[in-house]
C-alpha cells in the first residue's frame, strides 16, 4: 500500500507542476560521460577514497566507483566528483 505522505507529495507536485526530486526529496543524479557526476540533494559524505565515493541521500546511499576519484566542489545539497567513473549504484 501506497505511503500516504509520499502519495500526498506526487500530487501537490503535480498540482504545482514542481519536479519530482524536490518534491519528494530524491537525489538527482548526472553523469558527463565517464569523467564526471553530479549529486544534487546529498546529505553527507560516507566515504571517500580514490576509487569510491560514498555519499549518503535520504533514504538512499549512492556510491561513485571508478579511479582517480576526486571530489571538485561541495556544497550542502550539491557535489562533483570527477575521474574515470566506471559505475553509479545506490542502495536503499
Amino acid at each position: 500500500m501506497p505511503d500516504e505522505k509520499h502519495t500526498i507529495s506526487q500530487a501537490m507536485g503535480r498540482l504545482l507542476a514542481l519536479p519530482k526530486d524536490v518534491v519528494l526529496h530524491l537525489p538527482r543524479i548526472t553523469l558527463l560521460g565517464n569523467v564526471q557526476c553530479c549529486v544534487e540533494n546529498h546529505q553527507g559524505i560516507l566515504q571517500y577514497t580514490p576509487q569510491l565515493v560514498g555519499l549518503q541521500a535520504g533514504q538512499y546511499r549512492i556510491y561513485i566507483e571508478g579511479a582517480e576519484l576526486v571530489i571538485t566542489s561541495l556544497t550542502a545539497e550539491v557535489i562533483y566528483v570527477e575521474g574515470r567513473i566506471g559505475q553509479v549504484r545506490y542502495e536503499i
